[in-house]
């Protein structure tokens, strides 16, 4: 019975941070995991062509989508390609730039202290590391990530 009960409970933590990681937003379409799953041992394809900031690497993209995949649970909000959630998180995949000037040190400063519901289009507040619990270097590579999906990378 206690075992049952720790299973439940654990069950329940897992759901309460996935929720609370967006922020909630009850009126989200609910999405199937088939829909939000990333692609497993997918490489990060064309990000060769984009030109990386100083200091970024491949290695760090790589390891950013990976980040953005699980353990950041970015892809919650943003959707498992990074082209948004309706009333959740924004489309990441273009050159629009809603929090900051889309430069990586930018979106590592807008994936660290989050964004505030009262600024956000979605009313939808993004926590600090998205809720997370990632380490500062993980938010680097998941920015690194970012910055090659918004120039054309996959």
């Amino acid at each position: 019975m206690l075992r049952v009960d720790r299973s439940l409970a654990l069950g329940i933590a897992i759901g309460l941070v996935a929720l609370l990681s967006c922020g909630g937003g009850g009126s989200a379409r609910q999405e199937t995991a088939e829909a939000t799953a990333m692609p497993e041992g997918q490489e990060v394809a064309q990000q060769q062509e984009v030109q990386l900031p100083e200091g970024v690497t491949m290695e760090m993209v790589n390891q950013g989508r990976d980040i953005y995949g699980g353990a950041g649970l970015c892809y919650v909000c943003h959707g498992a390609e990074g082209k948004g959630m309706p009333g959740l998180g924004a489309n990441l995949t273009d050159s629009e730039w809603i929090h900051s000037d889309g430069s990586y040190e930018r979106i590592v400063e807008t994936v660290m202290n989050g964004v505030d519901a009262s600024a956000s289009t979605s009313g939808t507040a993004m926590p600090p590391k998205g809720g997370s619990g990632i380490t500062d270097e993980q938010v680097k590579a998941v920015a690194a990530y970012v910055f090659t999906l918004s120039r054309g990378g996959n």
